[in-house]
């Protein structure tokens, strides 16, 4: 018998978004979805009145503190059912996205089961955004942005989860993280607690990547903060690949602080002048995939390197500086 679900929607401000996304969880093919809980961060922007206009399976709740994890929280706490699924307004899913979510979870020994995350672009730059993110020569060993078997993970996109495994190991952290750090960090902490995650690439859904070199540049900062916060709450990192961009900012700056100390400027800018032609090349090799220029790709590397490196950095200045991490985005923006 298959077992019901709930699914737990955060929303802030996704109008030109929202519909979208809930059309595609409307029709999904999975019978049992008891409930779909819409957990709002109060949104000014018209996304509420297309919640409330919905009814049916789909009902809205608030969530004062704004916050994906607080939504998050908050739905757990409304959940009636044994397992959620973890969504996002961003992305749409595949019509058997939930059944085969269920039929994977069911079969394994897990507490948490996603897919990989996929990118589409919607314009030029999206597409680049798509390219260099769902390879490991543009985002390193991170198996959720590529991975096309069946295998234990560190983190997923999304998922469907283990109520139960979650309440135990406290759901999500509101008040010690970045925000944008809660899945990762709670994926962290249900593995020091002996439990398993998956990746399965059968489970399909489509996420839209930034549009524009600076809302790329904002988010990958932040990954790079979000990194710094989990470090400050566990005292180590969960795994080791965020530590290459801040080791490559710290190493050209030290090079280029040495190179003036020393009177030679021009030595200074060969660690920029050999990670631009590293960039150019990789550029050209991602600009083979239809519908991605070259020099776009190369653009979104160098971004998504330095912007990470950058906010890892401030994260761990504010650490030993003992200034809180953001809990919630500025000004309502993801």
């Amino acid at each position: 018998m298959n077992p019901e679900v709930t699914i737990i929607l955060p929303t802030l401000n996704e109008r030109h978004h929202i519909r979208d996304c809930l059309d595609s969880l409307l029709a999904q093919d999975y019978p049992e979805i008891r409930e779909i809980l819409v957990v709002d961060g109060g949104s000014r922007d018209g996304t509420r009145e297309i919640i409330e206009a919905e009814g049916g399976a789909v009902r809205l709740l608030d969530n004062p503190n704004m916050t994906a994890a607080a939504a998050m929280n908050v739905g757990i706490k409304h959940c009636s059912t044994d397992h959620f699924v973890r969504v996002d307004a961003h992305t749409l899913y595949d019509p058997d996205y939930v059944s085969k979510s269920v039929e994977r979870f069911l079969a394994l020994d897990a507490v948490v089961v996603g897919g990989p995350m996929r990118p589409e672009g919607t314009n030029p730059f999206g597409r680049a955004v798509a390219a260099v993110t769902t390879s490991p020569l543009g985002i390193g060993p991170g198996k959720f942005h590529y991975g096309e078997e069946l295998q234990e993970v560190e983190t997923v996109y999304l998922g469907i989860f283990d109520r139960e495994a979650v309440q135990h190991v406290g759901g999500y952290d509101e008040e010690n993280l970045q925000w944008a750090a809660e899945d990762q960090e709670l994926n962290y902490r249900l593995r020091k607690a002996g439990g398993k995650i998956y990746l399965d690439p059968a489970i399909r859904s489509t996420y839209f990547p930034r549009a524009s070199a600076k809302a790329l540049a904002r988010q990958y900062h932040n990954y790079g903060m979000c990194k710094a916060s989990t470090l400050k709450k566990h005292r180590m990192l969960p795994y080791w690949r965020p530590v290459v961009p801040a080791v490559m900012v710290l190493a050209v700056a030290l090079w280029l602080v040495g190179a003036i100390a020393f009177g030679r400027p021009l030595p200074g800018v060969l660690p920029f002048a050999v990670y631009g032609l590293a960039a150019v090349a990789l550029g050209f090799r991602f600009g083979r995939q239809p519908g991605v220029a070259w020099h776009r790709a190369a653009i979104v590397l160098t971004v998504c390197h330095w912007t990470y490196g950058f906010g890892l950095w401030r994260g761990l200045g504010r650490i030993l500086t003992f200034r809180k991490f953001d809990q919630r985005p500025k000004g309502g923006r993801r």
